[in-house]
């Protein structure tokens, strides 16, 4: 199904949030041609409705795009972002972004993860405004299939950050040495830092609301 207008990237949403998360809409609302909201119980996701892929990251930061071995991404208003975090919120509810894409395929990530990460590793975009591009492959992929490329990407990502977390890694070594040739080892370990605060971060909460409905 090719979703073509931000109504349907509404409904897609809807569908994906309650058969993935199991949680019962209260609210939706259209802002315009390219955001939405959609309220539940425990949740408030900013829907973001992206024509498509492309190569907007590797354009962009074409080392860092080399580095993590990724060209797609998801381009979003630092403004949007930002009210986004800072809309009432007087339960406390959850805040996601999910980017559906063109292809119905959808993303997820934590408006406060998302700007942390853009920020500490500088992905910002003036254009108009200024945005945060953001590399799909390291967003939650919650409706579609994973290609082999991305398989394969996070694989390789998965190694070199083992290789990193060794601290009487000899770089000579000849099984790895061709591996991590050309990868900044400080700059990239800091994003798998930030990665993996991202990902207790997303854990906790989901932990947090798993152990409130029961």
């Amino acid at each position: 199904m090719e979703i073509k207008t931000i109504k349907q990237a509404l409904k897609i949403s809807k569908d994906t949030i309650e058969d993935f998360f199991g949680e019962k809409i209260d609210k939706i609302e259209e802002k315009d041609k390219a955001f939405g909201i959609i309220h539940t119980k425990y949740s408030i996701f900013l829907i973001c409705f992206a024509s498509g892929l492309g190569k907007i990251f590797k354009s962009n930061f074409p080392d860092l795009s080399n580095q993590i071995m990724w060209d797609e991404g998801v381009k979003i208003s630092k403004n949007i972002v930002l009210d986004f975090i800072n809309m009432p919120n007087i339960e406390r509810k959850k805040l996601s972004i999910l980017f559906v894409m063109k292809s119905s395929e959808i993303f997820q990530i934590s408006p406060i993860s998302l700007l942390n990460f853009c920020e500490v590793t500088k992905l910002e975009l003036e254009e108009n405004g200024v945005y945060y591009v953001f590399p799909t492959i390291f967003l939650k992929k919650l409706k579609g299939l994973t290609s082999a490329k991305e398989k394969t990407t996070r694989d390789k990502l998965s190694i070199i950050s083992q290789i990193n977390s060794l601290e009487d890694f000899d770089e000579d070594d000849a099984e790895y040495s061709t591996v991590i040739r050309d990868f900044d080892v400080d700059f990239f370990g800091e994003i798998i830092r930030t990665l993996r605060n991202i990902e207790k971060r997303l854990e906790s909460i989901e932990n947090y609301f798993k152990r409130k409905r029961k």
